[in-house]
């Protein structure tokens, strides 16, 4: 019988964004999302004015060893599926204007969100390379991260 064992893989994007939930006021905006709502407070002209991060998105995977290659799933292609996913999709984007679900407002595109859209895009792909996704998490900042492993209510 072959060991099952999770194996995780990491991937970098830059990405600019603001917090706003259009169907709030400004104020409501403001008091919830502060700075990042994307509003400066001495400018009530001023909407819509993003900030960037730094993310590191962490997939993890678990899935049989296999007998002959020694690997649960090889790194270089599980590399290819997270560039294609995520890399090309978020990497250099402004996230309210340019990138599928977040754009003009669908999604507020919170590290949350991005952890679940990940999910998403992930869980089906890995399904068919014989691996099940076990957990995404999405770092904005060294400090500040978020974990998603499939559970809706």
């Amino acid at each position: 019988m072959n060991p099952i064992v999770e194996i995780k893989k990491e991937v970098f994007f830059e990405a600019a964004h603001y917090l706003h939930n259009p169907r709030w006021s400004r104020e409501k905006n403001l008091a919830v999302f502060k700075r990042c709502s994307g509003y400066r407070l001495e400018d009530p002209k001023v909407e819509g004015l993003p900030h960037g991060h730094s993310y590191r998105a962490v997939v993890s995977l678990e899935g049989t060893v296999d007998s002959e290659s020694g690997f649960v799933m090889d790194f270089r292609v599980l590399k290819q599926i997270l560039d294609r996913e995520v890399k090309d999709r978020f990497d250099h984007r402004f996230l309210n204007r340019e990138a599928e679900p977040f754009k003009n407002g669908k999604i507020i595109p919170s590290a949350e969100n991005i952890a679940v859209v990940l999910w998403d895009a992930l869980v089906s792909v890995m399904k068919k390379e014989g691996v099940r996704l076990m957990r995404v998490e999405v770092w904005e900042s060294p400090g500040s991260g978020v974990v998603y492993e499939g559970r809706k209510k």
